[in-house]
């Protein structure tokens, strides 16, 4: 799959910008600059629009992934049920902090609402969904990816 591909199976509308942009993050895990300008050049725009809409959406990264993603919602509902503790748990186990671009091997993302209201907190692993997460079940998680 290239992205000329991808490119090709989308009519160059504004609309279909963002399923590409999602469709090239699924298939290499970010869109690269280089990816973005062949989507800005065949949208006819420029890149700047390209990166607003890609820059919007928590789940569309610009820049390359470390091995471990690890990302927990901060939506109200799952607030509310303690996914700063285990944010707060996390930080202790891999003694790294949120948001962090310094550990080259894992990143910590606090993400915006998943709408998995009544499963919350979420967490996601390197894709991997996990529901209902509380800081006790951080060890038993993280110990399958660390």
């Amino acid at each position: 799959m290239t992205v000329e591909k991808i490119l090709l199976e989308f009519d160059p509308k504004p609309k279909n910008i963002l399923p590409v942009l999602k469709k090239i993050n699924a298939g290499f895990g970010y869109v690269s600059e280089k990816d973005a300008q062949k989507v800005a050049d065949y949208f006819l725009l420029p890149l700047s629009k390209i990166y607003e809409n890609a820059s919007f959406y928590d789940l569309i990264k610009t820049k390359r992934q470390p091995p471990l993603v690890i990302q927990v919602c901060s939506g109200a509902n799952c607030a509310v049920k303690s996914a700063y503790g285990v944010i707060s748990e996390i930080e202790n186990y891999l003694h790294i902090k949120a948001g962090d671009d310094f550990n080259p091997k894992v990143k910590l993302e606090v993400i915006s609402c998943l709408g998995q209201c009544g499963s919350g907190p979420v967490v996601i692993v390197n894709g991997n969904v996990f529901t209902k997460v509380t800081p006790s079940s951080v060890d038993d998680i993280l110990r399958n990816y660390v």
